[in-house]
């Protein structure tokens, strides 16, 4: 919890004169930089009075009336609603690292707006409101069914939030690529807009935020007894579990309220409260007050950038929910080094005697899963629909359907063995076994480079986009390693750190969906590993790399095997410990860029194969390789299978399916985690 009874001061603290000199700087800044545009048009006096009045000779006084005030007001209301939500939620779960965006809160509240789009749009009809709510809760209720039991262990709620924000994120985007024709505008508002232009959704907003804000007031002496810990707030009467509940339902109408209204603006929940504390609040009134009060610069200052950044570039939308996402990175990075986290990682054990799986034969092993792969092959190649249903293309036919399935078949089996072997370096280097290509930033870090290049414009050919993926997944971990030298390489920093940095693609992201087109549509298809685009030339080349890369590996099974004996003890035993590190952190880049590049960067492969090959008895370094990297081929090669025929004649992509899957596994692991 923020307080320990224990060591609380005699005196009450008192608020430095830092954080309100900071709190006016930072609305006097957004606020001239917002009317910087409209002093050539407009004097001071007419762009106050902009507020409430206008001159209906004058066109800019018009303008400003109906679109630059209403959205200075909109920006400051939600961004005062989301950062209350945000102070609300760290004291109910005495997490300062969470909000109603690490909590999955505010992407369940846009999941419910596109399924009722697609199949109850009379309910968004009625009011948009009730579709985001249900959504949100159906987010919440997940992350408390699977923390519960930790005790809402803070590291263990974050990564249980982020990881539902990515699932329900990859199901928002299955039903985009399915439904495109439908949710084309929905997803251009999702990226989080603040565009106005009258005073309708304003004056509808403002009454819903100010009663839900004195409703999260009125509970503000119930949360102050959680501060003393569950026990001791129950021995002095207080309901701790009602007050927690009524808590976050609140938090989850503030949320979903905004979300059906201007999108997701992520991060403001998180990074005002986190701006309040370091800056001195320390009581918990003082903690709402300024969280409050920072919340609306921010949002302000974040939605001016926005907006200069349309301006300043080809005239396409640059949504304010991307400015927000890039507030939100530096500020998990920020809040994380002086996190500190009393529960194990989900997959750690308490104690060294965890459970082993029993040994077995690794031939027998990867016999059996070649022969899966196998038929896999020939079942994807042979057994396909059609104009006239079902049917069997013979193998002397096999020449004419490899155009059409070969490639990609075999560019996703290579992208799963790159997964896989990539997965056991990260698991085997940090001893993290939740750590992977994807939950540590690294397939974020190749992304950003992809979306950057495509969105400048520059073709660079198939082995410009790997190099430069290469060098953006080696910078990625590069500054993951450094950010966790602090905590000693612990797996929650890293985890944390990583997921943080995979933030800044969420950013791109958002980018690319407001900006549509054709160009969006393509980088958006690939994002989500799709594997149609594979052509035979790239499959080839993919795999002679692959090949070179598995030779070099050779070289890491003594360092994988010394490195977790501890730095002095495998620097004792003649490993130069350095240069070991530098050259598996460059391997594990390699083969992430090689994968993320067909495949796209989130498929959660290098996160179960190493798993699964743990679980079928495979423990020492090289043994457990060779099985991850089958195991990973076995896994993309039967995505990319069923997305060709799962919505016939649609097509998911197949890193989209596998991210699906992979997301359930991840969030049964941690349930797992919660019931030993």
């Amino acid at each position: 919890m923020y307080a320990d009874t224990s060591t609380l001061p005699l005196a009450r603290p008192t608020i430095p004169a830092t954080l309100p000199i900071a709190a006016v700087i930072l609305w006097l800044g957004a606020l001239f930089a917002s009317a910087t545009p409209w002093l050539n048009q407009l004097d001071p006096i007419a762009i106050l009075s902009a507020f409430w009045t206008f001159n209906p000779d004058q066109y800019a006084s018009v303008l400003a009336h109906y679109s630059w005030a209403p959205r200075v007001s909109i920006a400051m209301l939600i961004g005062c609603g989301l950062g209350l939500a945000g102070a609300v939620t760290q004291q109910i779960l005495g997490n300062p690292l969470a909000s109603p965006t690490t909590l999955g809160v505010e992407a369940g509240g846009q999941f419910g707006v596109t399924v009722a789009t697609l199949f109850a749009p009379g309910l968004l009809a009625f009011s948009p409101d009730l579709a985001a709510i249900g959504g949100g809760l159906l987010a919440i209720g997940l992350v408390i069914a699977l923390t519960w039991r930790l005790g809402f262990s803070p590291v263990t709620v974050i990564l249980a939030g982020l990881v539902i924000t990515f699932f329900l994120g990859a199901m928002n985007m299955a039903f985009l690529l399915l439904k495109g024709e439908w949710l084309g505008n929905l997803y251009i508002w999702g990226a989080g807009s603040l565009v106005q232009n009258n005073w309708g959704p304003f004056m509808d907003l403002w009454p819903r935020v100010l009663v839900l804000a004195i409703l999260m007031l009125l509970l503000m002496r119930p949360l102050q007894l959680l501060q003393l810990g569950q026990a001791s707030a129950s021995s002095l009467g207080a309901r701790v579990g009602l007050i927690r509940v009524l808590a976050l339902l609140l938090v989850v109408l503030m949320s979903t309220t905004v979300v059906s209204r201007v999108g997701v603006v992520a991060f403001i929940g998180l990074a005002a409260p986190v701006l309040a504390r370091l800056l001195g609040a320390r009581t918990l009134g003082s903690r709402l007050l300024w969280s409050t009060v920072m919340g609306g610069g921010l949002l302000l200052l974040a939605d001016t950038l926005a907006h200069w950044a349309s301006t300043w570039g080809d005239g396409s939308l640059v949504p304010t929910g991307t400015t927000t996402a890039l507030i939100g990175g530096p500020v998990i990075l920020l809040a994380l080094q002086g996190l500190r986290n009393t529960h194990h990682m989900p997959g750690q054990e308490s104690s060294p005697a965890g459970f082993q799986p029993k040994r077995r034969s690794p031939v027998i092993i990867s016999g059996v899963i070649v022969t899966l792969l196998l038929a896999t092959i020939v079942i994807s190649m042979g057994w396909s629909p059609g104009l006239d249903g079902w049917n069997w293309t013979p193998i002397s036919q096999w020449h004419e359907a490899w155009v059409w399935r070969g490639p990609r078949l075999l560019a996703a089996t290579l992208a799963g063995v790159a997964l896989g072997l990539a997965g056991t370096l990260i698991q085997r280097m940090t001893g993290n076994p939740m750590g992977s290509p994807e939950m540590l930033g690294i397939s974020g870090g190749a992304a950003l480079v992809m979306v950057m290049i495509v969105l400048s414009g520059l073709e660079v050919g198939r082995a410009g986009q790997l190099g430069a993926a290469t060098l953006g997944a080696a910078a990625a971990l590069g500054l993951l390693i450094l950010l966790a030298r602090k905590h000693r390489f612990a797996g929650n920093q890293l985890l944390l750190g990583g997921l943080a940095l995979y933030v800044f693609m969420d950013a791109g992201l958002r980018l690319v969906m407001a900006s549509g087109g054709t160009v969006a549509a393509q980088l958006l298809n690939w994002m989500y590993g799709s594997t149609w685009l594979t052509s035979e030339n790239e499959a080839f080349g993919l795999m002679a790399f692959i090949v070179l890369i598995c030779g070099l590996l050779c070289l890491v099974v003594r360092p994988l095997t010394l490195l977790p004996l501890g730095d002095t003890s495998a620097s004792a035993l003649g490993l130069p410990v350095a240069k070991a590190r530098l050259l598996l952190l460059l391997v594990a880049a390699v083969l992430t860029a090689s994968a993320t590049v067909v495949i796209g960067p989130l498929s959660f492969v290098g996160l179960i194969a190493p798993h699964l090959a743990r679980v079928l008895g495979q423990q020492t370094v090289g043994r457990q390789m060779i099985v991850a990297a089958l195991v990973g081929g076995l896994l993309l090669a039967a995505a990319d299978y069923l997305s060709r025929i799962v919505v016939y004649p649609g097509q998911l992509p197949a890193g989209l399916l596998a991210a699906l899957v992979g997301g359930v596994y991840f969030l049964w692991g941690l349930s797992r985690h919660g019931r030993a």
